[in-house]
């Protein structure tokens, strides 16, 4: 279920409660692309059957130290590379300053610290796999984000070679991609391929390209015991002759999706850029066009639902003009799905043997996680596109619902499905203020209730007329005919504060609750139809939604009285529950306990409250004659004095005037 459709959700029921009151008075009630899983285990093995063939190859080499291993290497293979690249395609691509990198070892090394395992392999002195131990992929293998389909791995380097047609026989292009060529990769403190770090320590890999021209490319990548961050220092020294004014660092493909509905969790995918502070987005599920900035870099940064890579140049780098390009694009999936890839790239001006250094998070959208870094507007707070809501709903979700959530289950109760109850509790007491007005608006109304049969009874051929007697009769008992309504609208933004929390909040990823309640980030569903419903464009039923419209049910046909009303009491709930049966089971759990204890409070209220309202009370109350009420009577008052009639009362009109009519 997309934000969109919760929010059009939120306005159908405010809309409807809009209807219930104007009836009272007698004036005249997209598409989410779901998709079952994306199967990605025939990728998972590849990966994990390359890993072993990466491992069994490193452990085939000498017993010595990774640096007398990778020169024993080279040299044990240098006449067959030589007399490879004879018939290498990239020979003719490159030339001859890159003749001895155009082929060698599948070499890599293996980081793994308090949170992350990453592997820096030879082919480009990439990151080819970045896996965090700590959270699980619907299939149940750790988190890999790292894309399976990359033909490269991450982090690597583009530039021009000036010297197009040096080299080489032919030439394809003067575009250099360094993640074709293969560096040497190595710790130079230490042998072996394998370093694990913790706490405090860190460890450094190496990774080095050196041409034939005496022009050194490096880069080193520097890991944290207890991060999930690692610091990319690019070292690039003699190519003034070569490299064209400026290099490219790379990540393409996004991330891995590790959602069992991909198309859903691609949904929620996209890529920003700051500059300055000022943010700068693309989300290939729209209009998706590229971003080209020039200028003062903050970050930049992909994500899916959950996860997040980021670059952020070092603030000596980021004074200067770097070139920024995001780009997204759609790709078909099965059952009409679509799914969304980025790419970013961040233009760097070469220096000759200057070190550029990034902080790279590649990890999870944890808040509090994401803030030391300058990232936390990853986290997803409130829907971009809608009517300016993020500008209330932002802040209501960051410093009042996500902590609020975060503080219950960290100092109450550690168990965060015991945890929504509570805070579902807490938030009917702050809201109380809002909701006490619409229950006693309620209340109200149905003491009206004989009072407005008289009228309409009394003058049933002039609806004018009962327009007119029933605004008179809410003056006098002192009724406001929005106080029902004003509430909802209030609640719009807090609404959407909370569908954007429990849908981002990777702390309910994949935790269970009870028995059917497996995983409090997805729908709780207990029954898959075979079509979709139209309009709604749902397919599941959830067992928390027809909880929620049965409470919804129970609460609307103890405080709905007006005959003419009364079939809403069925289509609301009924609407509702399949609304809400695509939604988070966490969101879906904080409503129904909301919705229970509206019940509560309006039981008590009609039952055991000591001082009941009658109609005497209503008329002794002191009189205000509210904003939408002041107008509603002007336009009566405006039109009855021209002779004619506000809209929905012209057949009242006439058949008044038929009546008239038949008297002469």
């Amino acid at each position: 279920m997309e934000r969109k459709q919760f929010i059009g959700f939120l306005l159908i029921a405010i809309i409807v409660a809009g209807y219930m009151t104007w009836t009272s008075i007698q004036a005249p009630a997209p598409k989410p692309k779901q998709q079952s899983a994306q199967e990605q285990s025939t990728q998972q093995q590849n990966d994990q059957q390359q890993s072993a063939q990466q491992q069994n190859s490193s452990q085939a080499s000498q017993p010595q130290t990774s640096g007398q291993s990778s020169s024993a290497s080279q040299g044990a293979t240098k006449g067959v590379q030589n007399q490879a690249n004879t018939t290498n395609p990239l020979h003719s691509k490159y030339g001859a300053l890159y003749d001895k990198h155009l082929s060698g070892a599948s070499e890599s090394i293996v980081v793994e610290n308090d949170h992350i395992r990453a592997r820096i392999i030879a082919e480009g002195g990439t990151v080819r796999s970045w896996r965090l131990k700590e959270f699980k992929s619907w299939y149940g293998d750790t988190v890999q984000l790292v894309p399976f389909k990359n033909q490269f791995g991450a982090l690597g380097i583009k530039f021009t070679d000036k010297n197009d047609g040096q080299g080489a026989a032919t030439r394809e292009s003067n575009v250099v991609d360094t993640r074709e060529l293969f560096f040497t990769v190595k710790n130079p403190r230490s042998g072996g391929n394998y370093f694990r770090v913790s706490g405090d320590d860190s460890v450094s890999i190496v990774a080095t390209l050196a041409l034939a021209n005496g022009g050194v490319i490096e880069k080193t990548y520097t890991f944290y015991g207890n991060r999930y961050h690692t610091n990319l220092a690019v070292r690039i020294s003699g190519m003034e002759g070569v490299m064209d004014k400026k290099y490219s660092l790379l990540w393409q493909n996004g991330l891995q999706f590790q959602e069992k509905n991909s198309v859903d969790e691609s949904s929620q995918a996209k890529a920003w850029l700051a500059q300055n502070g000022t943010a700068s987005e693309i989300d290939a599920g729209g209009d998706a066009k590229p971003v080209e900035t020039n200028g003062v870099l903050d970050f930049a940064a992909i994500k899916s639902k959950y996860f997040l890579a980021a670059i952020k140049p070092s603030a000596a780098l980021s004074a200067e003009t770097l070139q920024t390009t995001l780009t997204g694009y759609k790709m078909s999936a099965p059952h009409e799905g679509v799914l969304e890839y980025y790419d970013m790239k961040i233009d760097v001006p070469y220096h000759n043997n200057r070190v550029d250094n990034f902080t790279v998070y590649i990890g999870p959208v944890d808040y509090e996680i994401l803030k030391p870094y300058g990232l936390e507007s990853a986290f997803n707070f409130a829907n971009q596109s809608f009517l300016g809501l993020q500008y209330i709903a932002r802040p209501v979700g960051e410093y009042f619902i996500l902590p609020l959530l975060r503080f219950v289950y960290k100092f109450v109760v550690s168990n965060y499905g015991l945890a929504i109850i509570i805070f579902s509790l807490l938030m009917k007491l702050l809201l109380h203020p809002l909701t006490v007005g619409q229950t006693r608006t309620a209340q109200k109304m149905q003491l009206l209730a004989p009072e407005m049969e008289k009228i309409k009874t009394k003058y049933k051929d002039d609806t004018q007329k009962q327009q007119q007697e029933t605004m008179a009769l809410y003056g006098q008992y002192g009724i406001n005919p929005a106080g029902g309504c004003l509430p909802l609208v209030l609640q719009i933004p807090i609404f959407t504060a909370l569908y954007s929390v429990f849908s981002s909040d990777i702390n309910l990823r994949q935790t269970p609750f009870f028995g059917w309640i497996h995983d409090l980030s997805i729908a709780d569903e207990i029954i898959r139809l075979p079509f979709k419903l139209p309009l709604l464009n749902v397919d599941i039923v959830s067992g928390l939604a027809i909880a929620s419209g049965l409470a919804m049910f129970a609460q609307q046909y103890a405080t709905v009285k007006d005959p003419q009303q009364r079939a809403m009491v069925y289509v609301m709930p009924i609407m509702m529950t399949f609304g809400f049966s695509a939604l988070p089971s966490g969101l879906s759990l904080y409503y129904f306990m909301f919705n229970i204890l509206s019940v509560a409070q309006q039981y008590y209220t009609t039952h055991f409250a000591k001082n009941k309202l009658t109609l005497a009370d209503l008329k002794k109350a002191p009189k205000k004659e509210g904003w939408l009420q002041k107008r509603l009577r002007q336009a009566q008052e405006a039109a009855g004095q021209q002779g004619r009639t506000l809209p929905g009362q012209s057949n009242g009109s006439e058949g008044n005037s038929s009546a008239k009519n038949k008297k002469r």
